[in-house]
């Protein structure tokens, strides 16, 4: 650590007090925060997507958040280049650059280097969405296999996004990301050593989190979010690209086809699911540098935050 400049990665899933941490951080260490949050990149949808509130956005500076039209798709690649120009920007200002989020894809990147892969046209990305929907994952996974084993190598026959991507990958290139990976270098953020902090509270503090979060949605107003942007829909003829928890269920109840009630069951099921991917992810894909065991608030500022300071002290 001692050679080269620190990044803070802060990492945890859904509900657990990401934000507050990455302010406070930012706060203490002269920091400016990057988003790496699939969903907080979008604008129109800053109360479903949780970002952060308008007055911490006025005290220190956010990046990567709320820049993205709802009709645009946002790529690992896109997010890890413009990510990669914020930290070395950061860095050249004198400042800490704090990376914060929940999307396992942009930190597995972020950390373990990209493979520069083809783009894909979004017709081909439409044609791979319609083709799961008629054919369901398994039928799909079967004829992906079919046209080149190495198409399905490493993944399970339910992962609908990857056997997509893989999809998508094979009918540009004609080869499987395997074979490309395996002979494509990978793209790496040199220079910088990032200090990992996951917060990592039980499944039931999060769970018990995830119903009180979507209910302040709900008071702050996601129903009225959600109503722009149909009307933006129509007004724009765009299809929308927003995969955030909420959106097309609160569609479903704004055109009365399901009440507020079944709608909030439902989302409040998808998020708890969510978190609990996300808990096998940071299992696996994640090793912290130092990890926080309850949800994280202003209670749990000093000590945490000592906590930290004095792991990167004896590490360097």
């Amino acid at each position: 650590l001692k050679e080269n400049p620190i990044a803070f990665v802060i990492a945890g899933p859904t509900a657990s007090g990401k934000t507050q941490l990455a302010i406070d951080l930012a706060k203490r260490f002269k920091g400016i925060i990057i988003n790496a949050d699939s969903q907080q990149v979008y604008k129109d949808i800053t109360i479903l997507s949780s970002q952060p509130e308008k007055k911490n956005l006025e005290k220190i500076p956010h990046k990567l958040f709320n820049f993205l039209d709802f009709y645009k798709s946002f790529s690992v690649k896109q997010w890890f280049l413009l990510t990669e120009k914020e930290i070395y920007k950061t860095l050249k200002n004198k400042k800490i650059p704090i990376i914060v989020g929940g999307t396992g894809m942009y930190l597995k990147a972020l950390l373990d280097g990209f493979n520069i892969l083809p783009d894909i046209p979004r017709s081909v990305r439409k044609d791979a969405d319609d083709l799961m929907d008629s054919l369901g994952s398994k039928e799909f996974y079967k004829r992906l296999k079919a046209k080149n084993i190495l198409c399905v190598n490493n993944i399970n026959p339910n992962d609908k996004n990857r056997l997509i991507r893989s999809w998508e990958i094979f009918k540009v290139s004609k080869k499987s990301i395997y074979e490309l990976k395996r002979k494509n270098e990978k793209k790496k953020i040199k220079g910088v050593s990032f200090f990992k902090i996951l917060i990592k509270p039980s499944r039931r503090d999060v769970y018990s989190n995830c119903e009180i979060r979507w209910k302040n949605m709900i008071k702050k107003g996601a129903i009225d979010e959600v109503k722009k942007i149909i009307k933006k829909e129509n007004n724009l003829k765009k299809e929308n690209n927003l995969k955030t928890i909420g959106f097309k269920e609160l569609k479903n109840f704004l055109e009365k086809k399901s009440n507020l009630e079944i709608v909030s069951k439902k989302c409040i099921k998808s998020t708890k699911n969510y978190a609990k991917r996300q808990y096998t992810w940071f299992k696996h894909q994640f090793s912290p540098n130092i990890v926080l065991k309850t949800v994280y608030n202003k209670k749990k500022q000093k000590n945490f935050i000592k906590e930290i300071t004095d792991k990167l002290l004896t590490n360097q």
